[in-house]
């Protein structure tokens, strides 16, 4: 695998339900640590380190930082879903897995065992994503898509404005609100109103990358919380740090160094 962060944006239908695949090659840091902030969506990660070994891990949807162990190098290459689009490659309900991090053998059994290989045997790190994007499309063909209703219920929380509410994107669906959030939680792995602070989370966390001088006042109310008290216990539930903390630590948009 080449050193260095690459992506690759999957093919049609793949891009449907994925967001894109990534890798990066030889991930050397000098601190033994860092903490991942949730996205709200799932991932599934092929890791090699320098002895040799090598997993394929599913990652579930998280409401809350995890610790990655960085005190070795290693290479890992990616596929990132969209919200919900997890759901229908792995035959189980997404919620099952919610702030879990797995080994695929646990979940698909010996097709994990062929796809660690196939990406172990790929010579270059482009034919380790067409071996991914071959796994996926496979898996995307021997199961049922996602719902309606909650690929209606993504975009209402996804568009601008003020986010509904859950019972009333649930009264647009025609589903009681019982329905509306078990189909949710099923396919997209979290209920509807944790997966909104979380995906509110990862709007902030994208407004910092491009701003200079931080009022945070002006951050809390912008991004939708009622005070700053309110946005700093948030923040801290979601990335165990302080916004101030963050800042300082920060590796990338979603890992912050453990010192």
């Amino acid at each position: 695998m080449e050193r260095g962060f690459r992506h690759y944006t999957p093919r049609w239908p793949l891009i449907d339900y994925v967001e894109g695949f990534w890798s990066h090659g030889h991930y050397a840091q000098p601190h033994g640590r860092e903490r991942v902030m949730p996205t709200g969506t799932m991932n599934l990660v092929f890791r090699c380190d320098g002895s040799g070994g090598a997993s394929v891990m599913l990652s579930g949807a998280h409401s809350t930082h995890f610790l990655l162990d960085t005190s070795r190098p290693f290479s890992a290459i990616a596929a990132s879903f969209r919200p919900g689009g997890g759901f229908p490659f792995f035959g189980l309900p997404a919620d099952e897995l919610e702030n879990l991090i797995l080994p695929l053998e646990t979940v698909l059994g010996v097709e994990a065992d062929d796809l660690r290989d196939r990406l172990l045997e790929a010579r270059t790190t482009l034919a380790q994503f067409q071996a991914l994007e071959r796994f996926l499309l496979a898996r995307l063909e021997e199961h049922t898509g996602r719902s309606a209703a909650v690929l209606y219920a993504l975009r209402a929380f996804h568009g601008a404005g003020r986010v509904p509410s859950v019972a009333s994107v649930a009264a647009q669906t025609g589903w009681t609100t019982t329905r509306f959030i078990a189909t949710f939680r099923n396919e997209v792995g979290l209920a509807p109103k944790a997966y909104c602070r979380v995906a509110r989370f990862r709007n902030v966390l994208a407004s910092l990358a491009s701003r200079e001088n931080i009022d945070w006042t002006d951050v809390a109310l912008s991004s939708g919380y009622f005070d700053q008290a309110h946005f700093i216990h948030d923040f801290k539930g979601f990335s165990g740090v302080t916004p101030s903390h963050y800042l300082r630590e920060r590796v990338s948009t979603h890992h912050v160094r453990v010192r």
